[in-house]
């Protein structure tokens, strides 16, 4: 949405030190400045600003990025959000409109919301206007979803084509097949990114009969269902102002909620919930109330969420709805206050657990809290990681240096001290760290000489752009690659070139002397003693060169 150029300016421009020195006390430390983690609580300060390479990291919660990534972490804001406020700070002007990626794609999705939503308040709507009536959804209150409805009949191409758009944009919006309209007598739940733009759309049978019952729109360049949660974009203001969010499986039981004031609220698209998907709700909520539906599948569900919501590094509680019922239903029947009383009385996950996992012998007993203990390995935060081992040593009754003692047994080290960096992370690092020298780089180094795959992404990524940085990555590598980047970075001083040079030519050489005493080793089995001679002598010369 906004031009990377504009961007990279807006970095450069600002001052990370003075930033976050408005939200952290920091003192200079060397050539970086230090202060009190503001992500986790902590008493001795590890939090780091590197003012030169315009980064920060932490080496307790190891959390760490730029000036953009501070502000959406520290403020829950999005990217553009962040970049617009930073902009405003330094009076820079910004256009949203242009480099816009794949626009022609949010502007097919938008006419496709317009068509949808202007069927279902004419007459060629009424049976999906009849259908959220029996469903006591009042669409008219709910305008920020701009709910829709797709006519049995269709007629999605020919407003299309009245629009000048192609059948091959269609196909590739997921609205069309070669043949058929995706959505046919449907209610339509349009999809929004975090900005406010349509990436895609769920569509509800009206007959029970018609499968599959909700149908989302396939994966296009710019929706992939596992990244995005139903009614973020809607609810965030809402979870960000409470820290809480509740999360419910479905289209309706959002809506149900939404419609009688409960505003703090998102949905999977009518999937399990993904490791992103809550990655992307702790930007916004340091707590998560899950309510899914009170049947079996729906308490595997919240099972499968608790794990990855503690992954990322929130608290979790579960609203126990009775059997086979779901959150729509249950308001239509009880009330929405008592629902809220039932969402803010919910289950801790240690007491969920224990509930719906079915125990009757000392061995699955044992299954179970290895069960919680795992999840709990998880947790980042000293002090909350600490309360919840007392937490589980009173709900079973076990002894706290019991826990403690199958933790340690179990668990790798947690201190990053301890952490193991490979020879290519630390290479990688010293690149990373010296990009004024990477003329050099490119001339030594080929993408095969990292046999790693998150470090090889890195370095193909760096010869189609030396200019990017290690902190927009996420979506490349993982958590655990992009620590021990960061804390090598942050502490590690740039090199002389001729220095730089050496340590670069060193490191290719002893590749080259592994492969050479590999295909030795090679002949040797072979008995291909020509070879051998061949080999030898050049891992001979080799290593008279690197003297």
């Amino acid at each position: 949405m906004i031009e990377q150029e504009k961007i990279e300016e807006i970095k450069r421009q600002t001052d990370i030190v003075e930033l976050i020195g408005h939200y952290v006390p920091l003192k200079k430390v060397g050539k970086n400045y230090r202060g009190l983690c503001p992500f986790h609580n902590e008493e001795n300060p590890s939090f780091y600003v590197n003012p030169e390479k315009g980064i920060f990291f932490c080496f307790g919660c190891k959390k760490g990025g730029n000036a953009i990534s501070f502000l959406m972490e520290y403020e829950k804001l999005d990217f553009p959000e962040a970049v617009k406020k930073l902009a405003k700070n330094l009076g820079i002007e910004i256009d949203t409109s242009k480099g816009l990626r794949y626009k022609e794609l949010y502007e097919v999705n938008e006419f496709a919301a317009q068509f949808f939503s202007s069927c279902l308040n004419k007459e060629l709507g009424r049976r999906g206007q009849n259908y959220l009536k029996e469903r006591r959804v009042d669409f008219t209150r709910l305008r920020d979803f701009r709910l829709g409805y797709a006519p049995a009949s269709g007629g999605l191409r020919t407003f299309m084509r009245q629009k000048g758009i192609s059948t091959e944009l269609l196909i590739k919006a997921g609205l069309l097949t070669p043949h058929n309209e995706i959505f046919r007598d449907r209610v339509i739940f349009p999809i929004f990114n975090l900005s406010g733009r349509i990436i895609g759309f769920g569509g509800r049978s009206l007959e029970e009969n018609v499968q599959p019952k909700y149908l989302n729109s396939p994966e296009t360049p710019i929706f992939k269902k596992g990244d995005v949660l139903y009614g973020l974009f809607q609810a965030k203001t809402s979870i960000r102002s409470r820290e809480e969010a509740i999360l419910v499986e479905g289209y309706f039981d959002l809506l149900s909620l939404y419609q009688r004031g409960v505003t703090n609220i998102c949905a999977p698209l009518g999937t399990s919930l993904t490791d992103r998907q809550a990655m992307l709700l702790s930007r916004f909520a340091r707590k998560v109330n899950i309510l899914f539906d009170g049947d079996i599948s729906g308490i595997k569900a919240a099972l499968r969420a608790i794990g990855l919501l503690i992954d990322a590094q929130v608290e979790v509680y579960i609203a126990s709805l009775p059997e086979d019922t779901d959150p729509d239903r249950y308001i239509i029947e009880n009330g929405i206050d008592q629902l809220n009383g039932l969402i803010k009385n919910g289950d801790d996950f240690f007491q969920f657990y224990k509930k719906h996992t079915r125990v009757e012998t000392v061995e699955q007993e044992v299954a179970l809290i290895k069960d919680l203990l795992k999840i709990i390995s998880h947790i980042r935060d000293p002090i909350r990681f600490d309360r919840y081992l007392k937490h589980i040593s009173k709900v079973f009754g076990l002894p706290l240096e019991v826990i403690k003692k199958e933790l340690d047994r179990k668990e790798e080290p947690r201190s990053s001290t301890q952490i193991k960096i490979s020879k290519e992370e630390k290479m990688m690092a010293m690149i990373l760290n010296n990009r004024e020298y990477f003329h050099h780089t490119k001339k030594v180094l080929k993408p095969e000489d990292f046999q790693e795959s998150g470090v090889r992404r890195i370095y193909e990524r760096l010869l189609k752009n030396e200019k990017f940085n290690i902190y927009d990555l996420t979506d490349m590598i993982d958590g655990n690659l992009r620590e021990k980047l960061f804390s090598i970075i942050m502490t590690q001083e740039s090199l002389p070139e001729s220095n730089f040079v050496k340590v670069l030519n060193r490191y290719k050489n002893g590749l080259v002397e592994q492969k050479l005493k590999m295909e030795i080793r090679q002949a040797l089995k072979n008995a291909d003693d020509e070879k051998v001679k061949k080999y030898q002598k050049k891992l001979r010369e080799l290593k008279l060169h690197s003297l």
